[in-house]
């Protein structure tokens, strides 16, 4: 299906949108001001555009400790997250949870993760829910190319089959997870 101009350039917009972010964030770390780690989701906007583009927010999401572009593409509120990572009051998780715990129930973004395939059994919950609600709604666990080994993740994968759940497994390939080379890592 061709999506119309205005789709085009609303994705565009969306892609955009988390690149300055991101690129805001970089120069914002070098201050200092930022507790914890922050990791950087820049060069792969396509992606949770892409997927949460064609979702509703119903659909819920779970994330990963880069999950900055996730919460943009899903409609969390910029600010709202900018505050979040800078542990203020008015941030999404009002300051507590920084980069890698951002969430926005009401929006369907169950939350970022800071374990390494944490987020996969947590969709799975999700999707079953979704199943249960008998709307049509599905789960989405993002997950990188290291979530790909964890036992988590397989057990999640595994589960989701057997029970017939409405989750979908997106793994973003950066071909390093975190410090380790894919091709050294992963047998797939």
């Amino acid at each position: 299906m061709q999506l119309s101009r205005e789709d085009l350039i609303g994705a565009y917009r969306r892609m955009a949108t988390i690149r300055q972010f991101e690129e805001r964030l970089h120069e914002e770390i070098k201050s200092g001001e930022i507790a914890g780690f922050t990791h950087l989701y820049a060069g792969q906007e396509a992606v949770a555009v892409g997927i949460c583009d064609q979702l509703t927010i119903e659909d819920k999401i779970v994330s990963t400790h880069r999950g900055h572009g996730h919460c943009i593409a899903k409609g969390c509120d910029v600010k709202g997250m900018m505050q979040e990572i800078f542990g203020r009051a008015g941030g999404t998780c009002k300051g507590r949870g920084g980069s890698m715990h951002i969430a926005d129930l009401s929006i369907g973004m169950l939350g970022a993760n800071g374990i390494v395939g944490g987020g996969a059994p947590q969709a799975v919950g999700a999707a079953l829910a979704a199943k249960l609600d008998k709307k049509g709604r599905v789960a989405i666990a993002f997950s990188g190319d290291g979530a790909c080994n964890q036992g988590t993740t397989f057990e999640a994968m595994n589960m989701a089959v057997v029970t017939k759940a409405p989750a979908i497994f997106v793994f973003e390939n950066n071909h390093y997870s975190e410090h380790t080379g894919v091709d050294y890592a992963v047998g797939t």
